[in-house]
């Protein structure tokens, strides 16, 4: 049973939110679940969510990337490791704006840059924006532009795969927009994006996101992503009161040290710097007290990795950590 948790009604703020150079994160694909009921001291669970990495993000300088020229106005850059995408964006005290993406070989690039979110934003806020970009798809120019109407319709508990947030507000985001394209003949393509992001103030990413978009050349499509690791986890604390490991860098071997509460059968998962698992799990039961557990890494290759401790199926800490040769 989920029992209703009482938050303190919370407020999104620049600093809280907006996405920092050198932070990195990675997200999970999933299916698309309920995403719940909007209102004050909700509780969302969404444990049921389940999917595949969609690789690491890195927020990075905008002059970094091979497109960066083309986004004079942008202050930083989401770049995806994976995929090579890579979103444009103008961070303030005020707003988060997004000025265009790159996908494969697609450069859009906005002439009225969209605002995702405004600042401060807290329950029952709201704000409408126009927008415009255009690309090129196949030899033909797309104009493409919109309205998003966003809205805080909520706040409270999430409940992700990943673990349980505190003092979350939910964004709803709707999206109507349309694309104009001359192929022989003027055509023009519409959409209604609607998609809802739970943020928790301080976790410079959405720790959830689902959508339903339909257009007028078919749908509805589907679908949803949740944030993977310790970023902004309540109750990890409940398990874990301190964790470190080293050496940093590390050549052989690395060793987690970790102060648990009570008993419990600790996991222990590497992932690569694109979120794929590069070993098996390593299962312990950890006794209450100072804990420690070596895991060989001789084998991988140089670059950058990240050990999970998971207890009673909870990240209860993600470590950073580097193979050099």
């Amino acid at each position: 049973m989920i029992c209703a948790v009482s938050n303190a009604q919370p407020t999104l703020t620049a600093t809280g939110i907006n996405p920092v150079i050198g932070e990195s994160y990675t997200l999970s694909s999933s299916a698309y679940v309920s995403p719940g009921n909007a209102g004050a001291n909700q509780t969302w669970n969404l444990s049921s969510m389940s999917g595949t990495s969609q690789g690491l993000t890195t927020a990075v300088a905008p002059s970094s990337t091979p497109n960066g020229t083309s986004f004079p106005n942008s202050n930083i850059a989401l770049s995806n490791s994976t995929s090579g995408s890579v979103s444009y964006l103008k961070t303030s005290s005020v707003s988060m704006q997004l000025y265009g993406t790159k996908a494969g070989t697609t450069l859009m690039i906005y002439s009225n840059p969209e605002d995702l979110l405004h600042f401060p934003f807290t329950f029952s806020n709201t704000y409408s924006d126009y927008w415009a970009e255009q690309f090129q798809s196949s030899g033909y120019t797309f104009y493409r532009s919109g309205t998003s109407t966003v809205t805080a319709d909520s706040y409270g508990t999430l409940i992700t795969p990943n673990g349980t947030y505190s003092n979350v507000v939910r964004v709803h985001y709707v999206q109507v927009y349309q694309d104009s394209v001359y192929i022989g003949s003027p055509s023009i393509i519409t959409y209604n994006n609607d998609e809802y992001m739970w943020y928790k103030e301080g976790t410079h990413v959405q720790i959830a996101t689902l959508f339903t978009l339909t257009s007028s050349s078919g749908g509805p499509f589907t679908g949803g992503s949740y944030v993977m690791g310790n970023v902004g986890i309540d109750n990890s604390s409940d398990f874990i009161s301190a964790s470190n490991l080293f050496p940093v860098p590390a050549s052989d071997k690395v060793t987690i040290d970790f102060t648990l509460k009570e008993n419990q059968k600790v996991v222990v998962r590497l992932f690569n710097a694109i979120g794929q698992q590069v070993e098996t799990d390593y299962n312990a039961d950890g006794i209450q007290g100072l804990n420690s557990i070596s895991t060989d890494v001789a084998c991988l290759p140089e670059g950058i990795y990240f050990a999970q401790i998971i207890l009673n199926n909870t990240v209860a800490a993600t470590k950073r950590f580097v193979v050099e040769k």
